[in-house]
């Protein structure tokens, strides 16, 4: 059998595409019952020939499924054998309303769109497991069919290195399983001689336990003696306390009385010490009225001078400002005459250089001219 060509090859595997493309599309058209939204939504797009065959190819497939399921249910017969011919016929033309349909929609992307949004829920399982597989197929097809006899040779050869590598593997793999079960056998001996260490670790600590307990038990006898001993002290203790308690409240009532006594003789000086304070402090508020009589007059005249101070302040200002402008006058004046001799000197200057040009103009001229009249007076003589 003759290798087919890649023209040959790519047209095979455009068919694939456009069945596999047509198949995508068909499963978005839903079956059963004609859906009067996804009509109203051809008319609405401008597309009332898709209506048209939709409607027909679901009048077909409910024939169809009408006729198979009496055919099923009667006996086989004569009316068997021309009920299957007409099953067959309608099957014909379901399948050109089908294609129809599919170069309608492959014609109208408007038509396409309004099936999309009808969403995939619609989609059977089945079906879609289908376009996977036939997809699945075409990228199978188009492999095989644009491999070249190099390309598959290639192919062969790798498989089969591969395949040694895999075999090589497997090799290396019940080697590394051997060596896991010699690894596995010298873990369980190591458990094994974990488990006596562990087992003798728990006998020493038992006996450690033991060892504690007693020692614990000792401590508690031992303590309780001690809590005894400590709870005499402590009565003792407390009874001297107690007896020194009764000695400094005696002391304190001899202290209280005595402090009493004290008290009554502070509050007699404070008192007299509030008098004569009371006496200084009118003394003083009589004192301090004087001055603030004496402030406010001050103040009175403050003021006065104040207003004769600004009146001063103002005339001297007015005196400064003269002053100043006179100044600035004089010095203007300073500058223009400074500038008015700048510009009289080189106008001298420039006068004088000017004479100077003239002067020596003219003495060329006159020297020129003598010249001349020397030459000719030469002339004649000869």
């Amino acid at each position: 059998m003759h290798k087919l060509t890649n023209m040959e090859a790519q047209r095979v595997i455009n068919c694939l595409e456009d069945a596999l493309d047509r198949l995508s599309l068909l499963s978005y058209v839903p079956a059963g019952n004609p859906s009067q939204e996804l009509l109203a939504a051809f008319v609405a797009e401008g597309v009332g020939n898709i209506k048209a065959t939709l409607e027909s190819e679901w009048q077909l497939e409910e024939g169809h499924q009408v006729m198979v399921r009496s055919r099923e249910g009667g006996p086989f017969g004569s009316k068997g054998v021309g009920s299957l011919a007409t099953s067959n016929e309608m099957l014909d033309q379901l399948h050109h309303i089908v294609r129809t349909l599919c170069r309608q929609l492959k014609k109208s992307p408007a038509a396409v769109q309004v099936l999309y949004a009808g969403g995939p829920d619609g989609r059977s399982a089945p079906f879609l497991a289908f376009l996977e597989f036939l997809s699945d197929l075409t990228h199978v097809m188009f492999r095989k069919l644009s491999t070249t006899v190099e390309e598959e040779a290639t192919s062969k050869n790798l498989l089969h290195d591969l395949s040694e590598r895999e075999r090589s593997a497997e090799d290396e793999r019940d080697a590394l399983h051997q060596t896991l079960q010699l690894n596995r056998a010298e873990r369980d001996r190591e458990l094994s001689t974990m488990d006596q260490l562990i087992t003798k670790l728990r006998a020493e600590l038992h006996d450690i336990t033991q060892s504690n307990q007693m020692e614990m038990e000792s401590i508690r006898q031992e303590m309780k003696e001690n809590m005894e001993q400590a709870e005499a002290e402590h009565l003792a203790k407390g009874k001297r306390l107690q007896d020194r308690i009764d000695q400094l409240s005696q002391e304190m009532v001899r202290l209280r009385d005595e402090h009493r006594e004290k008290e009554a003789a502070l509050r007699k000086k404070k008192e007299k010490h509030e008098h004569d304070l009371a006496a200084q402090i009118k003394t003083y508020d009589t004192d301090m009225a004087a001055k603030q009589t004496e402030t406010l007059e001050l103040m009175e005249l403050m003021k006065e001078e104040k207003g004769e101070l600004d009146q001063l302040e103002e005339y001297f200002d007015k005196i400064d400002k003269n002053q100043a402008q006179k100044n600035e006058e004089e010095r203007i004046l300073t500058e223009f005459k400074r500038r008015l001799d700048a510009a009289r000197g080189v106008l001298d200057t420039a006068a004088t250089k000017v004479q100077a040009r003239a002067r020596g103009v003219a003495e060329r001229a006159r020297l020129a001219g003598s010249k001349k009249g020397k030459k000719k007076k030469g002339k004649k003589k000869k």
